[in-house]
């Protein structure tokens, strides 16, 4: 008993600083906690942020953090400053043991983006040009050096600029650029406002670098941007493109995890429609090319939906991941 009013005296005289301490631990309180679950997006001027905030307005738990992108939010995600995070799929592997998934969200583009007065028509056109490859830490700019060496180019080949996507829209309109990679669900908002000036064009991959990318890297499969997807875009162009995936900490409590997937899965047609031209996610579209293991939430909610997908154990789980690869 006198333990117990000793230990209420040391509390009740806490100092200010101590106090001011304390209140900043809890404002970093973990994701199941009133504080809301911190979801990594992306720059303003990219799908991940337009995502995140359609899904915010669906489930006032969410709490949206703009970042760099895919690279960022997995070291944000493993660092415990965020709870959850949408990265590419290709960003993920089963090196990142402090990541659980809960499920595929769209299919992103890699878009390159040229002024159209810059003569440029492919990827080896970029040689001795102005190129943003994005943000530092974003998945764009592993997508630009992996295209970049299928044309048989590095970085040293062009004058790097890493750039948000709406830097890089401002500096090509500016003619600071020439070019800039862009990887994210279409249409892409920053690339739509850039494509109704009528300045700006897409490449089109030719089909032989999409191949030896294709074998290079399975976490990209092909992709194609209907037309008219963009105004003035009166063809198809044909790109590569890597999933979005939302992964979270393995430590978010059962009951967040569960509902937020299952927020995800019963509004995906809307999500998608409004901000994507992807449609309503299936239980086989949900692990598609996710190379890590699943949240038990995720685990239980997919396997309402027909799939079987391998758990997170604190460490690398054996056998699939995905049902798709049995």
């Amino acid at each position: 008993m006198n333990s117990k009013k000793s230990l209420i005296k040391r509390l009740i005289i806490i100092s200010p600083i101590s106090a001011l301490a304390i209140g900043l631990l809890a404002g970093c309180s973990c994701s199941g906690s009133n504080s809301g679950v911190r979801l990594g997006t992306g720059g303003s001027g990219g799908t991940y942020y337009a995502y995140g905030t359609k899904l915010e307005k669906l489930d006032s738990g969410i709490i949206i953090k703009t970042t760099a992108g895919s690279e960022a939010n997995l070291r944000l995600l493993e660092k415990g400053f965020v709870d959850a995070a949408i990265v590419q799929s290709d960003s993920l592997d089963v090196s990142n043991k402090g990541i659980a998934a809960l499920t595929g969200l769209y299919t992103e583009a890699v878009q390159l983006v040229v002024r159209k007065d810059s003569g440029i028509t492919g990827v080896e056109g970029l040689r001795g040009k102005r190129v943003s490859v994005g943000e530092a830490e974003s998945g764009v700019v592993r997508n630009a050096k992996q295209i970049l060496l299928t044309a048989g180019l590095t970085f040293e080949d062009i004058e790097v600029n890493n750039l948000s996507f709406n830097d890089a829209v401002r500096s090509l309109k500016e003619g600071k650029i020439d070019a800039f990679f862009c990887t994210a669900g279409v249409p892409t908002e920053a690339v739509r406002q850039l494509a109704s000036t009528g300045e700006a064009s897409i490449v089109d991959f030719d089909e032989g670098l999409r191949r030896r990318l294709l074998n290079l890297s399975p976490g990209y499969s092909e992709c194609t941007i209907p037309a008219g997807t963009y105004q003035g875009q009166e063809q198809d162009i044909h790109t590569l493109g890597v999933r979005a995936v939302l992964v979270v900490d393995p430590s978010l409590d059962y009951d967040t995890a569960y509902n937020l997937v299952k927020t995800v899965f019963e509004n995906s047609q809307e999500l998608n429609s409004d901000i994507v031209t992807d449609g309503k996610l299936t239980g086989e579209s949900a692990v598609l090319s996710v190379g890590v293991p699943f949240h038990s939430a995720a685990v239980d909610y997919l396997g309402k939906q027909g799939v079987t997908v391998a758990e997170w154990s604190g460490s690398k789980a054996k056998g699939v991941y995905g049902s798709q690869d049995q």
